[in-house]
């Protein structure tokens, strides 16, 4: 198990550290920030587990890969960057309480402007439960949000790159 940590931290930590610079850089121009961080964390952790098993495979393992060892290698590195871009997240929104603000009405005049559109879709009672929810959001939810965000597509993104890079070393 160590080895597998040893292979998936660097890439964990790389990754998260891209998703911070990403996350201050919309800030710091003005564009908001939680929704694009989930867009970056998209792009960045294929790449990283990507490079984090075959980093395993080649480096710690002799050349050989079985899907089980990606799976491992690629859950440590996507958690890792889950969970360092979630603190951030929280700790961000408790530093600048406005950029929370600002994110929870975005997502309200949305709601509102898409009124039409979603009581078609659903009913009045999941539309107003669904708007309820939205006005009584908290900052933890948004990061275990931003956290669950980042989890889903890194199990995704780690079945398809373990079997691509699955190899066997004949002896």
């Amino acid at each position: 198990m160590n080895r597998y940590l040893r292979a998936a931290w660097p890439f964990g930590l790389s990754g998260a550290g891209l998703c911070l610079l990403g996350f201050l850089t919309m800030y710091a121009l003005d564009v908001e920030p939680l929704s694009m961080n989930l867009i970056l964390g998209y792009v960045f952790i294929p790449v990283f587990v990507f490079f984090g098993i075959k980093s395993f495979r080649d480096g710690y393992n002799g050349g050989s890969l079985y899907f089980s060892q990606g799976m491992s290698v690629g859950f440590f590195v996507y958690t890792l960057m889950a969970l360092i871009a979630a603190l951030y997240v929280y700790v961000f929104l408790h530093l600048e309480p406005q950029a929370f603000d600002t994110f929870r009405q975005i997502n309200l005049s949305l709601m509102e402007d898409n009124r039409e559109v979603l009581l078609e879709q659903l009913n009045e009672n999941a539309y107003t439960e669904t708007l309820a929810s939205l006005s009584a959001m908290s900052i933890l939810d948004v990061a275990t949000n931003d956290f669950l965000r980042k989890i889903f597509p890194g199990l995704f993104f780690t079945i398809i790159i373990s079997i691509i890079l699955k190899r066997t070393v004949k002896s």
